[in-house]
């Protein structure tokens, strides 16, 4: 009888479990071979891609490259070049140092390893398939280093089912690469897609790299932030607030030029742009801080995305300040004129003149601990409209309501509160109505009826529109292109991120081209559906979503009667398709409390 149950696992078992944290996608793989190329001095790094990373990945680089021993030692697990005591953990300036990443890799995928040392005549090459060795030898090659790494989870077929569809994975893909390239400006990148390339970059400036990554609107939108202290130095770009946007995405930290997510930083930033922004609108920033490694704990999950500072609060307080003098000194925060006499006016007193103490009115009857519902029937109104979750199910909506329910006969007018909420009285109280799901509704059922009575009619373009998107997004755009023709658009793929509107839907105007589109394929990304999933109801709502009018907008008498008389024209006023209230009613009863 065997008397004990606890064994030591393989060498192939244990890196496929350690393979479940390092390598959860393709954008893994890629993100540890590019910072391996990177730790290798590489000045030029090639990254090519086939089937969003599912069938073939390739990173090739001049980097040192390996010896023959080095090349078999590298994907046994925890060998590591980068430390070789513990003390080493606390000082860390690689990017790689577990020595997990390769055995990790190779235990999942078929890879191909050819490298030469600078100074040796031959270089070597190696085949593992699932961590098992298939071939060496000796070859003829370049200095650096080629990885070929195919079939990414080939004898693991319930983790490869559970990838996403290739043009959600080679956004993942871009991702990872848009913040090493973003991070090492004087390195020559290159990306290629099913053999079509998506990037050259060529060394420049942290700048230009910027803008060649995200587009050149990005040009005039950033300032400069650049503070160095004792403790740490601050440097990159900030966005000016007037171009915020409404999506995530362009906000980067760095440390040492590795990328890190940070919500506590995040939000001194959103502090530092206190009453600048418009509201549910996010500000574009790059920041790179610079310290010393040994402040700094990098070793706390295995994608070394996750960082602590020894000296958190003053770091943020720093940080909070380099944004606000910033800010301050391109005039974007409002200045105090001391040098204009008029700005601050003070009382003139005479020499004899008697001070009389300030007086202060008080209630007698005051009770500060008598309670009255007054209070709580303003307080916090806004977070009516703040519900993620749907409060019906989008089929509930079907159902119509009554317009009598809520309409008054000769109503008084609408208001609109804060540019993003319209104020109608009703007969039963007043109507808070939520400006953008009012509109998203509209339109909506606009484009509902059209489709169902197959009156989606294209409108030529006398002069064709020409489309500009950042390649991370066109890359997404071209897959959508069928599913847009179905409702009325002809769109053709140029190059360089570029497409022609040569046709809209008859129904569609009014609208900005460009943002619409950037906004809808935002929604598209954010969600990560795949294309083939995608149906026309999916369409319809999202491109209503991304037409629709925005909050912070400004309407004039006309279009609030307008909208609102449009709302109460749909089949579920009450409702947006996926079930967001659209309105609610402070009840007179409690409108009369607040004069009690």
């Amino acid at each position: 009888m065997i008397d004990h149950v606890i064994h030591i696992l393989p060498d192939a078992v244990a890196n496929q479990i350690a393979a479940g944290e390092v390598v959860q996608r393709p954008a893994s793989v890629v993100k540890e071979l590019m910072e391996n190329a990177i730790d290798a001095f590489a000045k030029n790094i090639k990254v090519h891609i086939k089937d969003g990373g599912k069938t073939s990945i390739q990173i090739m680089d001049d980097g040192m490259g390996m010896s023959e021993v080095d090349a078999r030692l590298a994907f046994e697990r925890h060998a590591t070049s980068k430390i070789s005591e513990a003390n080493d953990l606390f000082s860390i300036s690689t990017f790689g140092f577990r020595g997990e990443a390769l055995a990790a890799i190779s235990s999942v995928a078929q890879v191909e390893l050819q490298t030469r040392k600078e100074g040796n005549d031959l270089g070597f090459k190696i085949e593992l398939h699932g961590s098992k060795l298939i071939n060496q030898e000796p070859i003829v090659c370049q200095q650096g280093s080629i990885f070929t790494v195919k079939n990414l989870f080939y004898n693991i077929p319930a983790r490869r089912r559970f990838l996403k569809s290739d043009i959600i994975e080679f956004k993942h893909i871009l991702d990872e690469f848009h913040r090493i390239a973003m991070a090492h400006p004087t390195i020559a990148f290159s990306l290629t897609h099913n053999d079509t390339e998506i990037y050259s970059l060529s060394p420049t400036s942290l700048k230009q790299r910027i803008i060649h990554i995200f587009g050149k609107n990005l040009s005039n939108e950033l300032v400069d932030i650049n503070v160095d202290t004792s403790i740490i130095t601050i440097r990159g770009f900030i966005g000016k607030p007037e171009y915020a946007k409404k999506k995530s995405g362009l906000q980067f930290f760095f440390v040492n030029n590795r990328y890190m997510r940070h919500p506590f930083l995040y939000r001194v930033i959103l502090n530092a742009y206190e009453n600048l922004l418009l509201p549910e609108t996010l500000p574009s920033y790059f920041i790179f801080f610079e310290c010393d490694p040994n402040s700094i704990d990098v070793n706390i999950h295995p994608t070394k995305t996750e960082i602590k500072f020894e000296d958190e609060r003053a770091v943020s307080q720093i940080l909070e300040a380099a944004v606000r003098q910033t800010l301050g000194k391109t005039n974007i925060l409002p200045n105090i004129d001391f040098e204009n006499e008029s700005s601050i006016k003070l009382p003139n007193f005479s020499k004899n003149q008697p001070l009389n103490a300030p007086k202060i009115q008080i209630n007698p009857n005051y009770n500060p601990f008598e309670q009255t519902k007054t209070k709580q029937v303003t307080k916090d109104w806004q977070k009516l409209f703040e519900q993620d979750t749907p409060s019906i199910s989008p089929a509930e909506t079907q159902h119509k309501i009554p317009l009598e329910t809520y309409n008054e006969t000769g109503n008084s007018g609408v208001l609109q509160i804060k540019n993003q909420y319209l104020l109608v009285p009703v007969k039963s109280g007043i109507m808070l109505i939520d400006q953008y799901r009012a509109h998203v509704r509209i339109l909506y059922e606009i484009l509902e009826e059209k489709y169902k009575q197959d009156e989606v009619y294209t409108e030529k373009l006398i002069f064709p529109e020409i489309l500009h998107l950042p390649i991370h997004h066109a890359e997404y755009f071209k897959s959508l292109i069928p599913h847009l023709k179905r409702l009325g658009f002809i769109i053709t793929t140029l190059s360089d991120g570029q497409f022609n509107v040569e046709g809209i839907p008859s129904y569609w105007s009014n609208f900005n081209l460009a943002s619409t589109m950037e906004h809808f394929i935002h929604q598209f990304e954010e969600s990560e559906k795949n294309p083939e999933e995608l149906n026309i109801n999916e369409m319809l709502v999202q491109l209503a979503r991304s037409s629709a009018i925005k909050k912070g907008q400004s309407l004039s008498e006309n279009e609030r009667q307008h909208l609102f008389d449009s709302l109460f024209s749909t089949s579920q006023p009450q409702y947006t398709p996926d079930g967001k209230t659209i309105f609610h009613i402070i009840p007179n009863e409690d409108i009369d409390q607040l004069f009690k």
